[in-house]
């Protein structure tokens, strides 16, 4: 398997951080986060990016996909977990658009299709969050 290096998104600073904090949920622990995702679900609202504490809580970044859309988020996994779904999403020629990576080493990603990759990414950078990169070796 080829190893790549990754870059985790950038919180932009300025006019954009008291917007962002506004936007992102509370922390949330484990119980709390999954019903925290299934109730936005059912509103038509899905992560856009996700962070996990050193205390295993998790907050989110939600917002409407646009048809068509399809993501797959995964938060607080070991670097080796977050590889494997990385490997499976890069297949499916999906990008990676949100990276969190804690000071425990744990990984918390967004994938998005390749053809709304422009439109969250917009969304983003909105929100003062640089897009995730990913750099093959």
């Amino acid at each position: 398997m080829k190893t790549s290096t990754y870059i985790a998104s950038k919180l932009l600073g300025g006019d954009v951080e008291l917007l962002r904090q506004q936007s992102l949920t509370r922390w949330l622990s484990r119980d709390l986060s999954q019903a925290a995702v299934d109730f936005c679900r059912n509103l038509g609202l899905f992560p856009a990016y996700c962070e996990c504490s050193s205390e295993h809580l998790t907050r989110y970044l939600f917002w409407r996909l646009p048809a068509g859309a399809l993501i797959e988020v995964r938060s607080g996994r070991s670097k080796e977990k977050f590889e494997e779904f990385d490997c499976v999403n890069q297949n499916k020629g999906w990008r990676l658009l949100s990276l969190h990576i804690n000071e425990n080493n744990l990984y918390s990603a967004v994938w998005i299709s390749l053809a709304h990759f422009e439109t969250a990414k917009a969304f983003l950078l909105a929100h003062g969050i640089k897009t995730a990169e990913r750099h093959a070796a």
